[in-house]
């Protein structure tokens, strides 16, 4: 490494392990170690004390500082950084997440158009009409892991609306196929020990990976085939051109793609699963929901229009993605010596900021820790104090589509089923590129005119949400 800049002594914990150690208790739950931080050292603290080269930066100040200036902070890719240049995964994680400057300008403009909110909302009967299939399987008195029915019934959805693929046949196995990449990409072995070797998680990362590009390939080429007229994100994503007519290649569609699938299924059956756990444990704000739901909808499914007139189900969403971001904290790294606060940090420090800390403040939400959806009739937070899907230049594109998505969903659901956590359910979160449940979410089905009662929930959720 190049030497240290120096400046104010960096704030942080001793660690007899160094920062490799420290690096294992974050990736264990890096909730858990960010609040620590904040609560001893204050908005600005490092990985270990006077070490400059990761840093952990609170705020919205700070929020703005790293997230808006985007030539000095550089988005970081979730693959291993020893990923082979020229393989399948280098591919797959070549996105809008890991590019920056003038190709992520470009890539970005070239993808805007097919999330633009008159484009998302031509998505709704599709949205409608699978999420209606899902819920036709259900039976009132079954107990369902409601993370995984989410998860698979937006699985669908991001086939059908992103990809134009089969969401009954199709999408289950390129489904599992992802499942089973993300979750060996997101082990700590491949982040350990990020070497081909045989045996080793990064070898299976690496064949999965090829797996998952031929999938993505063989979708690219029917398109490609049969072009005309086909209403799904990465048909438009073919067909985009910028002024100068350069379209985006093969091997950008792949990571493109790729990272549309994935972000378009796993942050909205996120946000799905706790929204219906936090509703499950406060019994009046479900009743006074479904009243709206009702009064509104009279049981049918809502238009788009219909959506802008239902203002407590809007609060609600805020308020659960407020409580329990899907994405609670970013990663950036500096590209030349940077000043944050008083310390001067060397290039290819890493800086990390959290949505998640930044929305537990209570200077910013009085009472944080309480889910209270009325607060957002009191309440109108800056760009970087409430940002559920990041900030700045690189902003999640499909912000628009997961909002709209996750309230149909929701509103179809409460107005044919209640949902009651089982009892002696263990909620402990699981922090990886998104939050989820780790143990899934067991809830039991009940019929629509009844209330779940709250259950004494057990877990670490516990020291996210104030909870009876």
């Amino acid at each position: 490494m190049a030497t240290t800049i120096r400046s104010a002594r960096v704030p942080g914990p001793r660690a007899p392990l160094g920062w490799r150690g420290q690096a294992l208790a974050f990736l264990r739950d890096p909730i858990a170690f960010m609040a620590l931080l904040r609560r001893q050292y204050g908005e600005l603290a490092s990985v270990q004390e006077g070490y400059q080269w990761w840093m952990f930066a609170f705020g919205p100040a700070y929020n703005q500082q790293v997230l808006s200036d985007a030539a000095l902070f550089h988005s970081v890719a979730i693959a291993p950084l020893t990923t082979p240049p020229n393989s399948a995964l280098a591919r797959l994680t070549r996105n809008l997440l890991s590019m920056n400057g003038d190709t992520h300008k470009q890539q970005r403009r070239l993808m805007l158009p097919a999330f633009h909110r008159k484009r998302v909302e031509g998505y709704r009967d599709a949205i409608v009409a699978l999420a209606e299939h899902e819920l036709d399987t259900w039976q009132v008195g079954q107990q369902l892991d409601i993370a995984r029915a989410m998860q698979r019934l937006t699985l669908r959805i991001a086939s059908r609306t992103l990809f134009g693929v089969d969401a009954a046949g199709d999408a289950d196995s390129v489904g599992r196929l992802i499942d089973s990449w993300m979750a060996t990409l997101e082990s700590g072995g491949v982040l350990l020990l990020p070497r081909d070797l045989p045996a080793t998680p990064f070898r299976k990362l690496l064949r999965l990976s090829d797996q998952l590009e031929a999938r993505v390939q063989a979708v690219i080429a029917r398109k490609r085939a049969s072009p005309a007229g086909q209403p799904d994100v990465l048909s438009m994503l073919i067909e985009a051109r910028d002024d100068d007519g350069v379209a985006l290649t093969d091997e950008e569609l792949i990571g493109q793609a790729s990272l549309v699938f994935i972000a378009g299924h796993e942050t909205s059956s996120n946000a799905l699963t706790w929204t219906l756990f936090l509703l499950s444990q406060h019994p009046r704000i479900l009743a006074e929901l479904c009243d709206e739901l009702a009064g509104v909808l009279r049981g049918g499914a809502p238009t788009v229009e219909q959506l802008a007139r239902l203002p407590l189900l809007d609060r609600v969403l805020k308020e659960s993605m407020r409580l329990l971001p899907p994405a609670s904290f970013m990663m950036r790294y500096t590209t030349r010596p940077a000043q944050l606060g008083p310390h001067t940090l060397p290039a290819g420090a890493t800086v990390t900021v959290s949505p998640y800390i930044t929305h537990h403040s209570p200077a910013l939400y009085p009472d944080p820790q309480r889910f209270d959806p009325a607060r957002w009739e009191r309440i109108a937070p800056g760009t970087y104090e409430y940002m559920p899907f990041g900030a700045g230049p690189h902003m999640c594109l499909g912000s628009t589509f997961a909002t709209i998505e996750i309230k149909i969903v929701l509103a179809l659901l409460l107005q044919r089923y209640r949902l009651e956590l089982a009892p002696g359910a263990r909620i402990d979160r699981r922090v990886k590129i998104t939050m989820s449940p780790r143990w899934g979410m067991p809830m039991h089905v009940l019929p629509q005119g009844s209330l779940p009662r709250p259950v004494r929930v057990r877990g670490n959720v516990r020291q996210m949400v104030e909870l009876g």
